[in-house]
């Protein structure tokens, strides 16, 4: 009789298998992130008790932690129980110019969400429904405080994303630019620091824009931005913007709504006006980037969205009454540059 052989143990393969699905690592760059541990070290290297007081943490605790994370090169060990920042470390601190530290603090009762993965991927229905019994937006507008939440994180690379409008276009030619959805003005902040001749135009729903003016006093452009609350899935979009940005905007929703926002933008801007679109998108069905592919997933969970090629973006430009101009592929997201028809 045949005996069936016994497979090969592969151990880089079960080694690797254990490291990709690791579901500890981004919890504990999160309480990293919390006890903003990334700022005390940007003066150099501390030793590990020095480290714990000043981040009121446990000291035993915080060095299993540290070391742990020296093994995905996040943070080093630079002497025994002396711990220092790497380049992607560097990059946990608030006051980096392209900090990454608030994308590690997502509210969880969206992390909760994918716990019910599953359902999404036998019913195509977002996660976040599944398990919180309500729609992601629903709920943040019945709960401030994990909106407020939510919005730090969509505001966590934001200046990258500056970096990547910027160099799609020319911006300098635009002197009023309406940020759709912008949540609490960050990136429209930025913008207008960089051209001292724009005025900005802030539009999101009244709960998200209440901690925008303090983001407009903090750099200097009050007296060149306009805030307007307003739901861009039913009220009018603000009129005479010459440019309209719709940053990480319609990848959350179906085709006909995000249609509907756009011809909303159509219907208020000029012949001349400029619509763009930044988000992570799909060359095609096939082509991908792994960061498009990562947000696909993200946007499927939690709001059963998710990324359009180049392809369906014509398709719900064309609905609205718009055509695309340019696709401008960036280090970041792509840029999508649209003009009326």
């Amino acid at each position: 009789m045949l005996t069936r052989r016994r497979p090969r143990i592969d151990v880089p393969a079960i080694l690797r298998l254990m490291e990709v699905g690791d579901y500890l690592l981004p919890y504990t760059i999160r309480a990293v992130c919390l006890l903003r541990v990334a700022d005390q070290l940007a003066d150099g290297p501390m030793a590990a008790a020095d480290l714990a007081r000043a981040c009121d943490a446990h000291e035993p605790s915080l060095t299993k932690a540290l070391r742990y994370l020296a093994t995905r090169d996040l943070f080093a060990e630079v002497a025994p129980g002396e711990f220092g920042l790497t380049p992607m470390a560097d990059l946990l601190r608030a006051d980096h110019p392209f900090s990454a530290r608030d994308i590690f603090l997502s509210p969880v009762v969206c992390t909760r969400a994918m716990e019910g993965l599953d359902h999404t991927l036998r019913t195509g229905e977002g996660a976040y429904d599944a398990v919180h019994g309500i729609g992601m937006w629903d709920h943040f507008g019945q709960h401030p405080t994990d909106g407020e939440a939510f919005d730090k994180v969509m505001s966590g690379v934001t200046g990258m994303e500056l970096m990547a409008i910027l160099r799609a276009s020319d911006w300098s030619r635009f002197g009023t630019v309406v940020d759709v959805g912008g949540g609490n003005g960050r990136f429209l902040a930025d913008l207008l620091g960089r051209f001292p001749r724009m005025r900005g135009v802030l539009f999101d729903k009244p709960g998200v824009v209440a901690n925008a003016p303090e983001t407009f006093t903090s750099a200097g452009v009050t007296d060149r931005v306009r805030v307007v609350p307003g739901s861009f899935l039913t009220d009018d979009i603000p009129s005479g913007g010459d440019a309209y940005v719709l940053k990480r905007i319609l990848y959350s929703w179906s085709d006909e709504e995000a249609t509907g926002v756009l011809r909303r933008i159509r219907a208020a801007m000029s012949p001349q006006g400029r619509v763009f679109i930044l988000e992570a998108g799909r060359q095609s069905e096939a082509e991908s980037t792994p960061l498009a592919r990562r947000m696909d997933m993200l946007m499927l969970t939690l709001s059963a969205g998710g990324a359009r090629s180049l392809d369906e973006q014509r398709a719900i430009l064309a609905g609205a009454g718009l055509e695309l101009v340019e696709a401008t592929q960036t280090p970041m997201f792509p840029v999508i540059e649209a003009r009326p028809v």
